[in-house]
């Protein structure tokens, strides 16, 4: 294992492109026992923070956080898993966000609750 992480990320996001979970977790317990092997298990830590960079590079943002203060219904849950393919959708339900949404795109965060524009107005409010 001479590549450095980064470069063994890109390696593995494109040669399992498509693979079936199975064969993911198969490669992925091959790779930790052959770190383990060669006394290199200090090296995962490297190698996940990698493989999140690699598979942003290669099918753009990794993980996706939707923040409503209700569920999200299944037919628009399906849209957007549809519009952010092989990004990882988390869904957090707040009910102190009133209505509206709060995207977080990997480190991006898109601020559209009430709440959030009513902290903006008070603190637009508390500079006049």
């Amino acid at each position: 294992m001479k590549k450095n992480e980064n470069a063994l990320a890109r390696v593995l996001v494109e040669s399992l492109d498509g693979a079936d979970e199975k064969t993911v977790k198969a490669v992925a317990d091959d790779l930790v026992h052959e770190l383990g092997a060669r006394r290199e298990t200090h090296r995962l830590r490297g190698l996940v923070d990698a493989l999140d960079g690699a598979w942003a590079q290669r099918h753009g943002a990794a993980t996706i956080t939707i923040e409503t203060a209700y569920p999200l219904s299944g037919a628009l849950r399906k849209k957007i898993e549809k519009m952010a393919e092989g990004a990882e959708l988390r869904e957090r339900v707040t009910p102190e966000l009133i209505g509206g949404a709060r995207l977080r795109v990997d480190e991006k965060i898109i601020e559209g609750t009430i709440s959030g524009q009513l902290e903006h107005l008070s603190r637009v409010l508390a500079d006049v």
